[in-house]
């Protein structure tokens, strides 16, 4: 169901927004006390525990909707309307698998030390999860395994499968940590997301190196070009020159893949990044550091620096919001874009249809506000609020007007 438009012109709160994403690749070898953990998923197919909306101070659009608390600490992935993220449980993390209308999927236990966690797809486009465990050594080091899953039903497809370390770039993309004997020189390694089993790694690629690994392809430079191949089967799917002014030993994908349109921003130079469309190589726009998705306007929404700005599905420039201070783009989606600015932490809200910021909260409710982190196509939305993430999901609430 697709949700009401708001567009109210009133002042911004403050907002201090907590967290980090998870699923970064991580750096380093050094792990908490190693505890073992049984990790094998347990099904559960129940729906998480319902939040009395009136108690969060969400975007007034998100309000019909009914809201649960999948239990998650940290910001989740996502992928097919499914929506994979964990909880510190203490000694160990509890993820959990939440379909988009709230229902819980699964969850898995893993130990603490955090070596990474990817969504992926297998080559007939089944979404795949890829977890990662550790196991410590007979000389007191850790070793990194992965285990592959059907993630809307936890099936095992295959697994454990030993990786240098932890994850290394977007997607299924491994090294050695930093800190190792091999460090960063140690190359990447990619696989194969429906079999689990090695597609490249940099010591096949000569001069190239390893940027990403989305929905079963490979992302790697190739001397002074970028291809993109299937991580099945080596098949380049497309190939083009790197954009002018980006290093090849320098480029790198980054912060996040979009899930939905496969649109990603390739960096390595000094003019901010060339977003590109991971299906064909289409150059989405030039100079962004960030990029997303707002599939109900189907605008692609841009970031760098203090500008925000939005593009239309024909490449037209629809709008510019010049900010006076530095922004840190979060995610855009349901008609508005959201950023917050690092100096003064307030948060900044534009309606993607227009570029003018708006005030989507109640202004007469107190308490933090809920920020969206994470969309899906049909507008589910996974949310921060002080920490805790719920899930706006798609399904409308009935008694919503007799509240």
């Amino acid at each position: 169901m697709r949700r009401r438009s708001l567009t109210l012109a009133l002042p911004l709160g403050l907002v201090v927004l907590a967290g980090c994403d998870p699923a970064a690749p991580a750096g380093g070898s050094k792990s908490p006390p190693h505890v073992d953990v049984d990790p094998a998923p347990t099904v559960l197919g129940e729906l998480a525990t319902a939040v009395d909306v009136a108690s969060l101070r969400l975007p007034l659009e998100m309000t019909p909707m009914i809201v649960v608390d999948p239990g998650w600490t940290a910001t989740p992935l996502e992928r097919d309307g499914i929506f994979l993220g964990y909880s510190d449980a203490g000694d160990r993390l509890r993820f959990r698998a939440v379909d988009q209308d709230g229902t819980v999927l699964w969850e898995a236990q893993r130990p603490l030390s955090c070596t990474g966690y990817s969504l992926s797809a297998d080559a007939d486009g089944r979404a795949v999860a890829v977890l990662a465990d550790s196991s410590v050594r007979d000389d007191g080091t850790f070793a990194t395994s992965v285990t592959g899953y059907d993630l809307r039903t936890a099936e095992e497809l295959w697994g454990p499968v030993d990786v240098p370390g932890p994850q290394a770039a977007q997607g299924l993309v491994y090294t050695a940590p930093e800190d190792s004997p091999m460090g960063s020189s140690q190359p990447r390694t990619a696989l194969v997301a429906g079999t689990g089993e090695v597609a490249v790694t940099e010591d096949e690629l000569g001069d190239g190196r390893i940027l990403a690994e989305h929905g079963g392809s490979i992302v790697r430079t190739d001397g002074a070009e970028l291809v993109v191949a299937s991580a099945a089967t080596g098949e380049e799917r497309w190939r083009t020159d790197l954009p002018r002014g980006v290093d090849a030993a320098r480029a790198g994908i980054g912060p996040r893949i979009d899930p939905n349109t496969g649109y990603a921003v390739l960096a390595g130079g000094n003019d901010g990044g060339t977003v590109l469309d991971l299906a064909d190589g289409a150059v989405i726009a030039e100079g962004a550091d960030h990029v997303a998705r707002d599939d109900v306007l189907d605008v692609t929404v841009l970031a760098a620096g203090k500008t925000l700005w939005g593009v239309e599905a024909d490449g037209t420039e629809a709008w510019r919001h010049e900010d006076p201070e530095q922004l840190r783009f979060i995610t855009a989606g349901e008609r508005l874009a959201y950023a917050l600015r690092d100096e003064e932490g307030t948060l900044v809200v534009i309606d993607t249809s227009q570029g003018k910021m708006v005030q989507p909260y109640d202004v007469d409710q107190e308490g933090p506000l809920g920020v969206p982190e994470r969309f899906s196509a049909d507008t589910a939305a996974a949310v921060d609020v002080s920490g805790t993430r719920y899930l706006v999901t798609t399904r409308f609430d009935e008694d919503f007007g007799t509240r």
